[in-house]
């Protein structure tokens, strides 16, 4: 087994981008210098508005001109589709759907994000070069164009930065916290960070401006003492000099490129490597040129450039089809083995029963040897048509296993039906062995794929096809497993999974609260409970499913009691279910469940033990309101690199709103006779998770095993997510999309609303590994080939002029990537910002003899905050420290040096607060982070004094003196005062407390 000890971080960059595939969204590909894909949906919600449409259709011209120019001739957009409701007028479409659905849109139109508010931006949380997940627009920010390019400066400009989150997964080059405004460079140059250097501008401090605007200009010579503080921002010129970049400041009209790195190139938009940008932190200090020229749409050259390339895009307008799925089931011989035919039946038989929204359309066929319709395409409209469905869901096995033939059969139902064509229809596809039958899987893809049919594939039991997975990828649909064992609900799972993750952002859809297995001995009763939380409650269902290794008169028996703790529903209630064909109980709440902890017990009446499937869903508790939800999925569903590595992905959210601080636990189901492990996902910024706050919860999956598997090994991915901790809170974080020119219109911080108890599970996909895989011998300590994962959160906390001490603090790592306990820390400093990026090893070390606090020999648990205080050599005018960090594990695996971290130690500056009325004192003090809101520069103040004094003091800034402000480094001393600034150490929140604003009296 090799050792991955990877210095650079060419390599890490390089590592990432191999093993992880982007979100499962409409693909987009550049083919011959247009992408011709993209996909634009407008939710459901959105009022009917033909100005949205033409608006739309401007802002995308306009794209597509300066997208063609920042890409050097090299792209444009060429076809694109919008997708509207499916209540707005027919006489807006220009032609039918087909594949087109909103959960898959490359762009969605929706009400605003608490979080953004008007601003566009992508929902990104994978690694840099992976693609995002969507572009989100408001109808505000498309149809005000009047108000979004005062704002924003041109529309089609805004687009190109995005696009460069969307398609090459790049980060901003503004700062994004308030320790990243500023930085000095190796000369001693107090800078603002932005990517170009050539763009010039003037940092004002806000802290001087007067009731007409006026601000002083913030004293930038580090020679007088004196560094930025957090009221002291940088506006860039208009004009401007600058070329670059679309990443910082796209509303510049010099604005015309990307960064890049060749010295030969645009001076005017050269890549900032110094400054501290999430471009560079998160892409290792690479140019957006350099991660653009990696992707698929230029790597090697790919799409050269084109004189004189017409880049008017072409518009077509569908309105969305309803959901069409047709069941593909196994019936060969081997299907009458370990109850499989049963469990399809009972599968399938919830799935249309309860699964499957009202007026979605449903066909069946059965396949052994050939294959046979049991159920033409058929639209659910009421009760009676569900019954009449689930009563031709196959029983009975025969034959041999010809998937391909049951494919084309699908194929068929889709076409011979009211819609007259396959595109967009799903086949649900079940079968438990590998297939012996002419037309094979090979044979019938490339038609499902020229005709656009999702194939979702369940890979029923170990002995399943291993092409499953493969056919899935290539027709953009979900592949799923079940392993047959006595814990797996993935069966149950995989169907829900479906429907829910293709149509999450309907209120009709609903959430799962609960998915188990557990054993009931003979003749005894077990209990357990559920929590109905106050945003769901509607359609709520109990599930039972009891064995099929007992007689029928075997069935169990359930008593449930509301939270009142004293009404009970049990076998006399009309609304409890029961079918012993498909083992079968459930009740079905009449009314909307009262919000509280339901308790339910389930008795065993027969002599042997059974084991017993439980599943509760439950719909929002009104069609207004958004559930809480989950979803999940993994980086990849196939690994084929040694050693096996993958990154598991969890979201929780209400809406748009992201749930914080929640419990999120991935538990793997591993092939037999390994038992499941259980992941911990974060949303910490740090390991696998890129981005703190955002509801995206992270975490790296090492524990991959070997293992005698009939075809490819398997693993199976439940998600868990709950309020355990009693933390969890929704609460609005202050972020942006494209840097405006005007901070004010950014949401301000808000305090967080608890969640209070809730409980959802949702089936998290499955990763197949090639046979070719070398395992880690886990039972052998020094084979281990992990390293621990890249620190990415270093930060200088404080300084000490008198003292020459610097106080860094940062996320522990893990000993195998993010999981466990680092062995040592490896810190060095340099003056010499090229050698601390470029050769660790020959900077200058710093060890626990250096330390004043601190150890850098016993790490933490990943996950915890680190904090040391060291020693440096001198301080004063002109140096400028660069610190960085990487981990070692105990048998000597080196992670990656972390992102630099730098500062300059100087004597304290004098700060004079010119508006406070209140006092005349002069204070040798620095100014913590604070918010502030910045409407000076802009617009006229109120002559009210309360209304002054909360437009200039008020709630905003985090945002973009502050959240336009990154977090690396602190170029100010924190000096002793009554309400000084302390780290706050949280294992969750490694973060700097933000002192109020309100001493400051105007």
């Amino acid at each position: 087994m090799y050792r991955c000890n990877m210095h650079s971080y060419t390599t890490q960059f390089l590592l990432v981008s191999i093993v992880l595939v982007s979100a499962n969204r409409n693909p987009v590909h550049l083919v011959d210098n247009t992408y011709t894909t993209l996909l634009i949906a407008i939710n459901q919600n959105v009022t009917e508005d033909q100005r949205l449409i033409d608006s739309i259709q401007e802002i995308f011209t306009s794209a597509s001109g300066h997208l063609y120019q920042s890409t050097k001739q090299r792209a444009a957009f060429n076809n694109i589709t919008i997708l509207i409701p499916k209540t707005w007028s027919d006489d807006m479409t220009t032609e039918k759907a087909t594949t087109e659905k909103y959960d898959i849109a490359n762009v969605v139109v929706d009400e605003a994000n608490p979080n953004y508010g008007d601003a566009p931006y992508v929902k990104q949380h994978q690694p840099c070069g992976e693609k995002g997940e969507y572009l989100h627009l408001t109808p505000t920010f498309i149809v005000e164009r009047e108000w979004s390019e005062k704002n924003y400066g041109d529309s089609g400009k805004v687009i190109v930065h995005e696009w460069g989150h969307l398609q090459w997964g790049l980060f901003e080059e503004y700062a994004t916290s308030i320790n990243s405004t500023y930085y000095v460079d190796p000369k001693g140059v107090v800078e603002a960070t932005r990517c170009s250097l050539a763009v010039t501008g003037t940092s004002y401090d806000f802290n001087t401006c007067d009731r007409s605007g006026n601000c002083k200009p913030c004293n930038t010579d580090p020679e007088s003492g004196v560094l930025p503080y957090p009221y002291c921002v940088f506006i860039p010129d208009e004009p401007n000099q600058g070329t670059a970049s679309y990443l910082y400041a796209n509303y510049l009209d010099s604005v015309v490129n990307f960064c890049h790195s060749d010295p030969e190139g645009d001076p005017n938009s050269l890549h900032n490597v110094l400054a501290p940008t999430d471009q560079n932190t998160l892409c290792s200090y690479k140019s957006a040129w350099d991660v653009m020229e990696l992707s698929a749409d230029f790597y090697n050259n790919n799409n050269p450039p084109v004189d004189a390339m017409d880049t008017t895009p072409v518009f077509k307008i569908v309105k969305e089809n309803e959901f069409r799925t047709v069941l593909v089931m196994d019936v060969s011989g081997s299907m009458s083995s370990n109850n499989r035919l049963n469990l399809q039946y009972q599968a399938a038989s919830k799935y249309i029963g309860n699964t499957l929204p009202l007026y979605t359309w449903v066909g069946i066929v059965e396949f052994g040897t050939s294959a046979t319709t049991l159920a033409n395409l058929t639209q659910i409209v009421d009760e009676e048509t569900r019954e009449h469905l689930t009563s031709l869901l196959p029983i009975r096995t025969t034959g041999s296993t010809c998937v391909g033939c049951g494919l084309e059969m699908g194929v068929e139902v889709l076409e011979d039906s009211i819609f007259g064509y396959a595109a967009g229809g799903i086949l649900f596809l079940t079968t438990d062995g590998e297939e012996n039958q002419y037309p094979y899987i090979g044979d019938v893809t490339p038609e499902l794929v020229a005709k656009e049919v999702i194939v979702d594939t369940l890979a029923f039991s170990d002995s399943a096809d291993p092409k499953l997975v493969g056919l899935s990828d290539e027709t953009g649909g979900r592949a799923c497993w079940y392993s047959e064992g006595d814990e797996s609900t993935a069966l149950h799972d995989c169907f829900t999974a479906s429907v829910t993750e293709r149509t999450s952002s309907s209120t009709e859809t609903p959430v799962q609260l609960a998915s188990y297995k557990t054993t009931i001995s003979n003749s005894q009763t077990t209990t357990d409970a559920v929590y109905i939380d106050s945003t769901i409650g509607r359609d709520t269902i109990f599930f039972f499913f009891w064995d099929y290794s007992v007689s029928d008169s075997d069935e169990i028996d359930v008593v449930i009691t509301r939270p009142d703790g004293n009404t009970t529903i049990d076998s006399t209630d009309s609304q409890y279910n029961s079918d012993v064909n498909s083992r079968t109980l459930y009740v079905k709440l009449a009314d909307i469940a009262e919000v509280g902890t339901w308790t339910y017990q389930i008795y065993n009446p027969s002599t042997s033990s059974q084991v017993v499937e439980v599943s509760i869903d439950s719909k929002s508790v009104d069609s207004s309101t958004q559930p809480i939800r989950l979803s999940s999925s993994p980086s990849t569903d196939y690994v084929a690199d040694s050693p096996p590595m993958a990154i598991l992905y969890a979201e929780v959210n209400q809406g748009y709103s992201p749930v914080l601080d929640a419990v999120v636990i991935a538990t793997v189901e591993r092939p037999s006779p390994h038992s499941p492990v259980d992941v911990q996902l974060f949303d910490t910024g740090t390991g696998a998770d890129i981005k703190k706050n955002d509801g995206v919860y992270s975490g790296y999956f090492v524990d991959f095993v070997e293992a005698s598997c009939t075809t490819e090994c398997r693993y199976n991915i439940q998600v868990a997510a709950d309020d355990y901790d009693q933390a969890a809170q929704i609460r609005t974080i202050s972020r942006s999309g494209a840097m405006p020119r005007n901070y004010t219109i950014i949401p301000g911080e808000e305090e967080g609303v608890r969640v209070g108890d809730f409980s959802r599970v949702v089936q998290g996909g499955m990763i197949q590994v090639d046979n070719s895989v070398v395992y880690v011998n886990w039972s052998d300590p020094n084979d281990d080939p992990f390293p621990p994962s890249r620190i990415i959160d270093l930060l200088v906390i404080d300084t000490s002029y008198d003292n020459a001490s610097v106080t860094l603090q940062w996320t522990a790592t893990g000993d195998d990537q993010d999981k466990g306990t680092a062995f040592m820390y490896d810190l060095r400093f340099s003056t010499n910002f090229s050698q601390i990026l470029n050769n660790f090893d020959g900077c200058d070390e710093l060890t626990n003899a250096n330390l004043t606090n601190g150890t850098l020999t016993e790490p933490k648990e990943s996950g915890q905050i680190e904090v040391i205080t060291a020693i440096l050599p001198s301080s004063g005018p002109g140096f400028a420290y660069y610190f960085a960090i990487r981990a070692t594990d105990d048998v000597g695996n080196i992670g990656i040096s972390s992102n630099t971290a730098q500062t300059a130690i100087v004597a304290a500056p004098i700060i004079t607060t010119t508006n406070k009325p209140t006092t005349t004192e002069t204070t040798r003090e620095t100014l913590s982070p604070t918010t502030v809101e910045i409407t000076t520069m802009y617009q006229p103040i109120s002559d009210d004094v309360e209304t002054w004094k909360y437009t200039v003091l008020g709630i905003s800034v985090f945002i973009f003196v502050l959240a336009v402000t990154g977090g690396l480094i602190v170029l100010y001393k924190n000096y002793k005062r009554k309400n000084r600034v302390t780290p706050v150490k949280s294992a969750s929140s490694p973060t700097m407390e933000l002192e109020s604003c309100s001493h400051l009296d105007v």
